[in-house]
């Protein structure tokens, strides 16, 4: 077999035919394999991974390829191993062997110290040939569990007709009634690439709110993952692999998933769901409509649930196919590093309570060392100064305002205020996803959203760009974390606002003022009376409440002495004030 070594997939369409046809002598030809997917990692990811690709020939006849890239640190990784749920080297299992062998003793003749083979399906043929050359090379071998895979195989015409039945039980049919009652529910399937190319930036934006809502970072963040999944689509699209199914719900979808068809498998790939649908399990839904439409057509035979071991597959589930990480490592010493790693974080993660305090540490370590980068070290040591001075002697004071209802407020009309959902929230978590400090405020806000606790609000700009956030809830029992206190409202008809934030680069522009006073106008309108709060301590922020029509009432304070904390309450405003500044209002009552 002759090797060839190209640093970029030539756009060849004999190249791709040749490979299309190895990848359907593979023992379980996969989406993942092909010519196209590998295209579109290259195309999207060129910026951060350098291609790798090993052609093996037999005269002029192309029968072996792999995909693989190098990455910052030096080591080689599978070309698609953060975006494909299978990896392996693509050939017939007769050349597997001698097509593994040659390329590792190319990359060790090109001096790779490590080599991260991830996703590698346990039941491949490479894995034996890499067993194989571990023992007799240079190279040292660690292979652990990475994920196992479920699978629906759909079996006999009878398999699947007791699985058709399955999926409309009691509890389906109970879900069903109660997504019915907000609306028509409906299963859209798209598989024309215009047409899910269109439909991939709200699908984007539906995944990003998602995640933030349970506390994590969705891979659409960043643009790479985003012009990949455009370019995977344009390519697969061309041979109808690409599916993009959704759940709708009068109209409104309320769960996606981003999907594909190939070589007789559905594969479940990138789904999603809308927060506000989620207590009638939509996106269960929607996989149940899939399985049950792949059972009515016979070229259709397994329907793979892929990477991830949430419960809902489970139930579905009808076999497992295991995949497996693979290091091999040029050095004794590492090879001992990486299994000591590994059997270190099995220990952890075996008690959630172990985990859940690692992760804290973590935690603490990462906002330490951002604070390290962001400041000098003199700066450093005044902030935990003033932490822990602050946890010793302190004098929190929150002041009250209420809106006046005969005020006549006028803001600027390139400006809009509108209710924040999923769709605003994913898009601002796109926008501002290098800055630290709005992705937590945001994540904090859509798991807000989720509770539906209270209603937030997003100020938009000319073009449509979220730059200020604010929510809104009732008066009466608010807890306030500032002060450790609920609040009694002055009447039940009382809301609050609070949590206002804009992202560091929309600030300088009066943003808060202006949206504060938009949201009173609005819910003054309604019959509410509107209260803002701001801390003493934040003069800046007491200057823009002070430009809107809030008038102030009074002021609930807590001092802490040596750990110990007890409450004052005030409504003299002269007190209150920073020396030299100027009063906020003289209407002051108690």
């Amino acid at each position: 077999m002759r090797i060839v070594v190209a640093d970029h997939i030539a756009e060849d369409p004999g190249l791709r035919d040749a490979w299309h046809h190895l990848v359907l002598q593979m023992e379980e030809p996969e989406i993942f394999y092909t010519f196209e997917w590998a295209m579109a990692v290259q195309q999207a990811y060129s910026s951060s991974l350098k291609p790798f690709i090993f052609l093996g020939y037999e005269a002029e006849a192309l029968v072996a390829v792999v995909a693989l890239a190098q990455r910052s640190n030096g080591e080689i990784a599978f070309l698609s191993a953060d975006t494909g749920d299978y990896c392996d080297f693509v050939s017939d299992r007769a050349r597997r062997d001698e097509f593994v062998s040659a390329v590792v003793s190319e990359l060790e003749c090109r001096g790779i110290s490590r080599i991260v083979l991830t996703n590698l399906p346990e039941d491949s043929a490479s894995l034996n040939s890499i067993q194989r050359i571990a023992q007799s090379g240079t190279y040292h071998l660690h292979t652990r569990p990475a994920y196992a895979c479920a699978q629906v195989v759909l079996g006999s015409n009878d398999h699947r007709l007791a699985l058709k039945q399955s999926l409309t039980g009691k509890k389906s049919r109970r879900r069903m009634r109660e997504m019915q009652k907000r609306g028509e529910v409906s299963v859209l399937h798209e598989t024309e690439a215009e047409k899910i190319q269109a439909l991939l930036e709200p699908f984007s934006h539906a995944h990003v709110a998602r995640f933030l809502e349970n506390g994590k970072m969705s891979s659409l963040l960043r643009a790479e993952r985003r012009n990949f999944l455009q370019e995977l689509t344009k390519r697969t699209g061309q041979h109808g692999w690409v599916v993009m199914s959704r759940l709708l719900v009068g109209g409104v979808t309320a769960a996606w998933h981003f999907g594909f068809c190939f070589c007789g498998t559905w594969f479940w790939y990138q789904p999603t769901v809308n927060a506000l649908y989620s207590d009638c399990s939509p996106g269960y839904s929607l996989l149940s409509k899939i399985v049950e439409l792949a059972c009515d057509f016979p070229q259709l035979d397994t329907v793979d649930l892929g990477l991830g071991a949430e419960s809902y597959k489970d139930r579905l589930a009808t076999s497992t196919r295991q995949t497996l990480y693979c290091v091999l490592s040029d050095s004794l010493a590492k090879h001992v590093r990486e299994i000591v790693r590994y059997r270190t974080s099995v220990v952890a993660t075996s008690s959630a309570r172990v985990e859940r305090t690692i992760r804290a540490m973590i935690s603490c370590a990462n906002t330490l060392k951002s604070k390290l980068r962001t400041t000098t070290m003199q700066q450093f040591a005044g902030w935990g100064l003033r932490r822990i001075k602050h946890a010793i002697s302190a004098c929190d004071d929150m002041l009250f305002f209420e809106w006046s209802p005969t005020a006549q407020n006028s803001c600027a009309a390139d400006l809009d205020l509108v209710p924040l959902d999923a769709d605003l929230l994913g898009a601002a978590a796109i926008r501002y996803v290098d800055d630290p400090d709005a992705m937590q405020y945001l994540t904090r806000s859509a798991q807000r959203f989720r509770s539906q606790c209270a209603e937030g609000f997003a100020l938009l700009d000319s073009e449509g760009v979220p730059v200020h956030f604010c929510w809104v809830r009732p008066h009466e029992g608010f807890e306030m974390a500032e002060l450790s206190r609920k609040l009694q409202a002055p009447s039940m008809d009382s809301v609050i606002i609070f949590d206002c934030y804009t992202p560091a680069a929309a600030r300088g522009s009066g943003l808060f003022s202006r949206a504060i006073a938009l949201l009173a106008r609005r819910l003054s309108s309604e019959g509410k009376r509107v209260w803002v709060f701001g801390a003493k301590a934040n003069q800046s922020s007491l200057r823009e409440i002070k430009k809107t029509e809030f008038v102030y009432r009074f002021t609930l304070g807590r001092k802490t002495r040596f750990f110990v904390r007890t409450n004052h309450d005030s409504s003299s405003e002269e007190s209150l004030l920073s020396p030299g500044s100027k009063p906020l209002s003289t209407n002051v009552s108690s």
